[in-house]
C-alpha cells in the first residue's frame, strides 16, 4: 500500500469521526424534542424534529465508512506499510 492511500484512509476516518458527531448532534436534538414536547410546545418540539432528520441521515454515510476503512486488506496492508517505514528508520 502507497502511503497515499494510506492518506486517503486517513481522510475517509476524519470523514467517518464528522458523521458521527453529527449522527450524535440529530440524537441530541431529537431529546431535546422530546423534552419540548413532554413541556408542551409543540412548535418547538417540531422545529427541533426537522432539524435533526438530516443529521440523522449521516448514519448511513457512517456505516458505510466503517466498513470501507476496516477491510481486513487495507487493515493488513497499513500495518505492513508501517512496519516497513519503521525499519527504514
Amino acid at each position: 500500500m502507497s502511503a497515499a492511500k494510506i492518506y486517503f484512509r486517513d481522510l475517509l476516518g476524519l470523514t467517518l469521526i464528522i458523521f458521527s458527531v453529527l449522527t450524535i448532534l440529530g440524537v441530541i436534538f431529537d431529546f431535546l424534542a422530546l423534552i419540548t414536547n413532554i413541556n408542551h410546545e409543540g412548535a418547538l418540539a417540531t422545529t427541533y424534529l426537522y432539524e435533526s432528520i438530516p443529521l440523522l441521515l449521516c448514519v448511513f454515510p457512517s456505516f458505510i465508512l466503517g466498513k470501507v476503512i476496516n477491510r481486513p486488506a487495507w487493515v493488513s496492508e497499513t500495518e505492513q506499510y508501517h512496519l516497513q517505514a519503521a525499519k527504514k528508520q
